[in-house]
C-alpha cells in the first residue's frame, strides 16, 4: 500500500507514543521510591517536551528542508512502526491514522524558522544529557503531530496562534 510521507499510519503513531511513554513510565518507576524528588526531578523532562512541541509545530510546514525532515521521519516512523508492530502483533498497520490538515502561512513559517534558528544557537549550550531526549521528542512530536489528539490541537491553536504572531511580527517590522 502507497502511503503518502504525509500520513501517519497506526505504526508511525506506535513510534511516536512509544518514546514519551518510555521516559514517563522511567521516571515514573524511578520515583515510586522517592516521591520527594519528583518535582525536582521533572525538570529532566523539559527537552523530551521541548522537542515534542517542536517537532509538532515543524509538521505544519509543507516544503523547504525543514517539510522534507518532517516527511522523512514520517517516512521512516511508519516503516519502523509498522515493521514492529507487525512483527509483536502480526497485526495490520498500514491504516492511515490521520494527515495534517492546518499548514503554517509564510508568516507563521518565518515563526516556525526563527525558532528553529534559537534551537540551533543554543545546541552548544544544551546539557549533553538533554540532547538525545530532545531529539526524541522531535522525533515523537513530528509523528505526535499528525495524530488526531496533539495534531488536532496544534491546527486548532497553536498553527493559527504561530501564523498570527508571524502576521503581528511582519506587520511590526516590516
Amino acid at each position: 500500500m502507497n502511503i503518502p510521507v504525509g500520513s501517519l499510519t497506526i505504526g508511525g503513531l506506535f513510534v511516536g507514543m512509544a518514546i514519551p511513554t518510555w521516559h514517563i513510565a522511567r521516571f515514573a518507576v524511578a520515583h515510586i521510591k522517592k516521591p520527594a524528588d519528583i518535582l525536582q526531578d521533572a525538570k529532566d523532562l523539559v527537552p523530551l517536551v521541548a522537542g515534542v512541541a517542536y517537532g509538532g509545530l515543524a509538521t505544519a510546514t509543507t516544503s523547504g528542508l525543514i517539510g522534507f525532515t518532517t516527511g522523512a521521519i514520517t517516512w521512516l516512523g511508519n516503516g519502523v512502526g509498522s515493521l514492529a508492530m507487525w512483527g509483536a502483533t502480526g497485526g495490520e498497520t498500514t491504516l492511515a491514522a490521520r494527515s495534517n490538515v492546518a499548514e503554517l502561512t509564510g508568516m507563521g513559517n518565518l515563526v516556525l524558522l526563527l525558532i528553529t534558528v534559537a534551537i540551533l544557537g543554543a545546541w552548544k549550550a544544551i546539557p549533553k544529557k538533554a540532547k538525545p531526549h530532545m531529539r526524541q521528542g522531535i522525533v515523537s512530536g513530528v509523528l505526535l503531530g499528525l495524530s488526531a489528539t496533539l495534531g488536532g490541537w496544534f491546527a486548532a491553536l497553536v498553527i493559527p496562534t504561530v501564523n498570527s504572531w508571524g502576521a503581528g511580527l511582519v506587520g511590526t517590522i516590516a
